[in-house]
């Protein structure tokens, strides 16, 4: 597995290194930094010097990020100019990662709509899976791992991801659902949800909790509220869901994205 590790050089990007790190030793991974940045200058004079000076600076910080965090994993980095996501977007694409680990923005841990828009943009695009680890949040803490479903067009790939990136946890599943209005098609659906995964990975310990919330967000902000460690794992598709949690018109504050692990399967 390779594992890319978007950072800012801060105190945020590093606890998500460290995040990354127990993963990765976990998983048997690899681990590629990635500094992106967007040079600004006045005259087209000055742009080979500031490049130079901004490249030279990150070198020296992510070679001391490798020494602190690179023992008993691989480890590498790499430095683009460009946008944050762009940056991660284009390598994924050219050197086959399975997974991206980054922070989250809002360490102050004032609750915020979206968990900050570099993280927000990745995680609503990226083709690969995306864990965003909110500042303060460790690899350690989690205890168990919830799964949001909306019942809508999930299919069996989704589930095979999932367990193949959490398995070696050995952690508890929680599915849960929110129902925002009656729905009989629903309830079977979860009720056949709970026939699928237990069939499909016995060795594996999951159980089922249904929530009642008119605002499906605001219903899992309640839930997460009593759960400070879990991991939140939602499965992203073109329309549902996750798209409505993430919709900048919708009011909901993302409160819990300050102490919980967020994973995204596209």
């Amino acid at each position: 597995m390779k594992i890319l590790v978007p950072t800012d050089l801060s105190e945020n990007a590093e606890n998500a290194l460290a995040f990354a790190k127990a993963y990765a030793l976990q998983q048997d991974a690899s681990i590629t930094l990635l500094y992106s940045y967007y040079a600004v200058y006045d005259f087209a004079a000055q742009a080979t010097e500031i490049i130079q000076t901004i490249e030279n600076d990150a070198k020296v910080a992510m070679k001391k990020s490798i020494k602190t965090y690179g023992d008993g994993i691989q480890m590498n980095y790499k430095i683009i100019q460009g946008t944050v996501s762009t940056a991660i977007f284009a390598t994924v694409a050219n050197g086959d990662y399975d997974l991206v680990i980054m922070g989250t923005q809002g360490a102050s841990g004032i609750k915020k709509k979206l968990i900050g828009s570099n993280t927000a943009t990745v995680i609503k695009e990226s083709e690969v899976p995306v864990i965003a680890v909110p500042f303060g949040a460790s690899f350690d803490a989690v205890q168990e791992i919830d799964v949001a479903l909306e019942l809508e067009n999930e299919n069996e790939g989704m589930f095979k991801k999932l367990i193949s990136l959490t398995e070696t946890w050995n952690l508890p599943y929680r599915i849960i659902h929110v129902i925002t209005k009656p729905d009989f098609n629903k309830k079977i659906l979860f009720k056949g949800m709970e026939s699928y995964v237990n069939e499909n990975f016995p060795d594996s310990e999951f159980s089922f909790e249904k929530l009642e919330e008119a605002d499906a967000g605001k219903g899992l902000d309640n839930f997460l509220k009593d759960k400070p460690k879990c991991m939140l794992v939602m499965f992203s598709k073109d329309r549902g869901f996750f798209d409505v949690i993430f919709r900048p018109s919708h009011s909901v504050e993302m409160a819990y994205h300050t102490h919980v692990p967020l994973l995204v399967i596209k």
